[in-house]
């Protein structure tokens, strides 16, 4: 893919969701409108905030293609009625609380264009402390097709960038999932033969604390009953769900009580991560 449509250069959808995020959305919005690639149509959905949020998007109106303040039925609702607004070639996603690195969205046309037939691109994740002082990286893997036939792989979303014509073919977002929606969504592409590119940098940042850390036994409980859906055993998928949220639960009691060294610890030996910060 050299160009989209009748010639013209590659038009990349950027999708922002939000509900009463005023004291984060204008940090997410200035980042999108300083990413260096040209040709970006900004799509904002607000799901109906009433802490002014919309007076800080309504702001930046003039640097916004489409935007909204309504409610929805939710994340995955969000999410589409962005994906449904966007005329882009490349559709990319990133939430009230998380920013785009430097360059972010140029390098995601460039690896596009070297891979001609990639259904969609993803990256590593930073997440930041609520300082924005990044503190630990979470890096995507190019073999994540064993892994995601149980769990969430090694394809952080809010790196994925995803071509519109793959949505078009395979659907959105499953509104049935409150947070591992991500989760479906992927394992359908890769159940459709889908087919991703990991770009071995840091694409996108996130804060620590969102609505999918905060009720992480949901997400666990979401992507058991996905896994199970595309065909894995569901004793293994059951058993699977009890030892993450176990191991999630540990992690939350040890914070709670300024153990933050033990948790540290056993960041640094986990695969695919670097801790950055204690």
């Amino acid at each position: 893919m050299q160009k989209g449509a009748l010639g013209d250069p590659i038009k990349v959808s950027i999708i922002t969701i939000c509900l009463n995020a005023k004291e984060t959305i204008e940090h997410t919005i200035k980042n999108v409108i300083a990413q260096t690639y040209p040709h970006i149509e900004y799509i904002v959905i607000d799901g109906g905030s009433t802490d002014g949020t919309v007076k800080i998007i309504s702001k930046y109106s003039q640097k916004i293609f489409w935007w909204c303040s309504e409610k929805d039925q939710g994340i995955a609702d969000a999410f589409n009625k962005g994906i449904a607004k966007a005329s882009g070639d490349l559709v990319g996603i990133v939430n009230a609380d998380d920013w785009y690195a430097e360059g972010t969205v140029a390098t995601v046309v460039e690896a596009f264009k070297a891979n001609p037939d990639a259904g969609f691109v993803f990256g590593d994740l930073v997440f930041c402390d609520r300082n924005r002082i990044p503190s630990v990286i979470h890096h995507g893997n190019p073999d994540y097709h064993d892994a995601i036939r149980y769990t969430m792989p090694p394809t952080p979303h809010p790196t994925v960038f995803v071509r519109k014509e793959v949505y078009i073919q395979h659907g959105g977002f499953d509104t049935n999932y409150k947070i591992a929606m991500d989760y479906e969504l992927l394992r359908r592409f890769s159940v459709q033969g889908v087919r991703g590119v990991y770009i071995p940098k840091p694409l996108t940042y996130m804060g620590l604390g969102g609505y999918s850390d905060r009720n992480y036994h949901i997400g666990y409980w979401e992507v058991m009953t996905i896994s199970i859906k595309y065909g894995y055993p569901g004793a293994w998928a059951f058993l699977r769900f009890v030892y993450k949220t176990g191991k999630s639960f540990f992690r939350v009691i040890l914070q709670t009580l300024g153990m933050n060294q033990v948790v540290a610890v056993y960041r640094r030996h986990r695969k695919g991560v670097t801790v950055l910060t204690q």
